[in-house]
């Protein structure tokens, strides 16, 4: 039996593709081990709703990650499942095999190889910062959507606090608009007295979905804001171009 464990919090999540949610419920009806493991994550899966009052972050924010993180699964899978673990047996002779033509001067294979690993690499890094955001997001705690104004209206982020200790606070960017050369854009902490305090600075990246660590503890804000700046350090000087709406902070 080929168990669904990769599966189940797509699954949860209800974000796989019919033929695959059919597949996985078939599974689950005959395996009690992936049908524990379900239940468990389903339990986190129906808390979340608990942790947004008030919010308004758009659908399809979760939708773009969520489809983000299935195609690059898809990418780094095998077409077969049957398949997977013949592939992970014949890596080492693949590469073994990539040595021996380069010790005969084949450099197109060489340079053809060195452009795959670079390709995985990338692949493997977006993964991997899918799979944290999720992971935050499934950990629940205080959210705070900071929404595009003016001229970035569509752009928006949502400010993270996960409930999980030693987790930090982070923010899920999406359509941030590129910004010249030298500026940057910079997260904020507002308090009740309008005191600002600097929470991350960064620069796009230029994809659909950017995570940045906050740097600073939330404990006492009740709002944050996002402005550009010239300077990664110093007082707010620059434009506010998404802000959220204010929330008590937590006792």
């Amino acid at each position: 039996m080929i168990h669904v464990t990769d599966e189940l919090e797509l699954y949860s999540l209800g974000a796989l593709a019919p033929g695959d949610a059919a597949r996985v419920t078939a599974h689950l009806s005959e395996c009690p081990a992936c049908r524990e493991q379900a239940r468990a994550i389903d339990e986190v899966v129906q808390e979340l709703p608990e942790t947004l009052p008030g919010r308004e972050a758009p659908g399809r924010l979760r939708d773009r990650i969520l489809a983000s993180a299935r195609a690059e699964l898809a990418t780094v899978r095998a077409p077969r499942r049957d398949m997977a673990w013949t592939a992970r047996l014949l890596r080492p002779a693949l590469v073994l095999a990539a040595g021996l033509w380069l010790a005969v001067g084949a450099a197109a294979l060489v340079n053809e190889n060195l452009s795959l690993s670079n390709e995985l690499k990338v692949v493997a890094s977006d993964r991997a910062t899918y799979e944290s955001i999720v992971e935050g997001i499934r950990q629940g705690g205080r959210w705070w959507y900071m929404a595009g104004k003016d001229g970035w209206t569509g752009s928006g982020g949502t400010l993270i606090a996960p409930r999980a200790e030693g987790r930090p606070p982070f923010v899920v960017f999406h359509d941030l608009r590129p910004l010249p050369r030298g500026q940057l854009y910079t997260v904020w902490l507002v308090s009740s007295d309008n005191t600002w305090v600097r929470g991350a600075t960064f620069r796009p990246d230029g994809k659909d979905v950017q995570a940045v660590d906050v740097t600073a503890a939330i404990a006492g804000f009740d709002s944050c804001a996002v402005t550009i700046e010239d300077s990664a350090w110093g007082r707010r000087a620059g434009p506010v171009v998404m802000e959220s709406r204010i929330v008590p902070p937590a006792p």
